[in-house]
C-alpha cells in the first residue's frame, strides 16, 4: 500500500488540503477534485468534523487517496487510522504520534522547515518529508540548499504554494508532490461551486503535465 501511494503520489504530484467543515462535502468535494485530475486529499483535523469527512470518503468507495492532516495528537491518530486513512500529515514532529501512526503502517509526513526537523525524522526512518510552512521557510531557496546534504530525501512543500508558484515548486528535483488549499477554495466550498473547483483542478493537473515534459 505504501509504495502504491508514493508511486500514485511521485506521478499525480497534487495533494488538496482542506478543513471541511460540513463532513457531508466530502464526497462531492473528493469527485470534483478527480474530474480535473486531482488524486489525492488531505483532510485536516482543523474542524470538528475530519473524521466523519474521511469515514464518508471511505464508504463511498471513491478511487481518490485520502488522509488525515494537521495530526497533533494521538486520539487524532486513532480517528483517522478508524475513519480509514490512507495517509497521515503533522504540521511539525512528535515523535509519539509519528511511533502510533508507523506501527499501524499507515505512511506519516511530519512537517519540518529546519535541519533539525529533518534528522529527528531521519532517526524513524522516514524518507518522505512535509515542508512546512513552506514559503515562509524559505521555499525553492530551502528546499535547493537542503538537496546536497539530504539527496536521499522527498518533500512535500505546503503552506503558501498557489497557481502562481506551482511549476516553481514541481521543478524541484526533491519535491515528490506539492499540497494546498488553493485546490478548493473556502469560499467555492460554501458556494457548492464544485464545478470551478473542478476548474481549478484541472489548471493545476495541466501544469503538472507540462512540469514532467520540461
Amino acid at each position: 500500500m505504501i509504495d502504491e501511494l508514493v508511486k500514485d503520489l511521485s506521478r499525480s504530484k497534487l495533494i488538496a488540503v482542506i478543513a471541511l467543515e460540513d463532513p457531508n462535502l466530502a464526497v462531492p468535494l473528493a469527485n470534483a477534485l478527480l474530474d480535473g485530475g486531482v488524486e489525492f486529499i488531505e483532510i485536516t483535523f482543523r474542524t470538528a468534523g475530519a473524521a466523519r469527512a474521511l469515514k464518508a470518503l471511505q464508504d463511498a468507495g471513491i478511487s481518490i487517496h485520502y488522509g488525515a492532516g494537521t495530526v497533533r495528537t494521538k486520539q487524532q491518530v486513532l480517528d483517522a487510522i478508524n475513519a480509514g486513512a490512507e495517509f497521515m500529515v503533522s504540521p511539525g514532529f512528535n515523535g509519539d504520534i509519528m511511533q502510533l501512526a508507523k506501527d499501524t503502517g499507515i505512511p506519516f509526513y511530519p512537517g519540518v522547515d529546519s535541519t533539525l526537523g529533518i534528522e529527528h525524522a531521519m532517526t524513524r526512518g522516514l524518507e518522505i518529508l512535509k515542508f512546512f510552512p513552506a514559503e515562509v521557510s524559505g521555499g525553492a531557496r530551502w528546499l535547493k540548499a537542503v538537496k546536497g546534504p539530504y539527496p536521499d530525501l522527498s518533500f512535500i512543500p505546503t503552506g503558501g504554494v498557489n497557481m502562481e508558484n506551482l511549476e516553481m515548486y514541481l521543478g524541484m528535483s526533491n519535491v515528490i508532490g506539492v499540497g494546498g488549499s488553493f485546490l478548493a477554495p473556502r469560499q467555492l466550498l460554501q458556494d457548492l461551486d464544485f464545478a470551478e473547483i473542478t476548474r481549478i483542478a484541472g489548471k493545476a493537473s495541466e501544469i503538472v503535465k507540462e512540469s514532467i515534459k520540461k
